[in-house]
């Protein structure tokens, strides 16, 4: 066998064991090309679901990105169809408490909207709250 060979296949199984030590610790190596960037998802809850004028009601979203999540705003829905930011919260976890008012749509919206560090975004989908008189 010829030293070259030989160095060939010391190589060969060097980069087998880094490739099985790095599979077997989760690591791995990947290449790509072009913008693999994902927007963030999110969701939002509701608690409670029913409630009074004047009650306070906590909104939850649970946001998600394959980098970062910047921010997420919180918005209520109105009847018209336009939406008025709520407030915003920066860091986990995402929850923002709001006290429903007198005048509240006996079927009042929210939804959330999950913001990265590039700027991209997604809306939840709408939770409702019920309001009782």
């Amino acid at each position: 066998m010829s030293p070259r060979r030989g160095s060939r296949r010391a190589a060969g199984a060097a980069l087998l064991a880094a490739t099985l030590l790095l599979g077997g610790c989760g690591g791995g190596v990947w290449v790509g090309v072009g913008p693999d960037d994902d927007p963030p998802g999110v969701a939002l809850a509701v608690s409670p679901t029913q409630a009074v004028p004047g009650q306070t009601v906590a909104l939850l979203a649970d946001a998600r990105d394959d980098y970062h999540v910047d921010y997420v705003a919180f918005y209520q829905l109105l009847p018209d169809g336009s939406a008025v930011r709520l407030g915003i919260q920066f860091t986990p976890p995402y929850q923002l408490n709001v006290v429903l008012p007198t005048d509240a749509a006996p079927l009042t919206q929210f939804f959330a909207r999950a913001v990265d560090d590039v700027g991209q975004f997604a809306d939840s989908a709408v939770a409702t709250v019920q309001v009782l008189r």
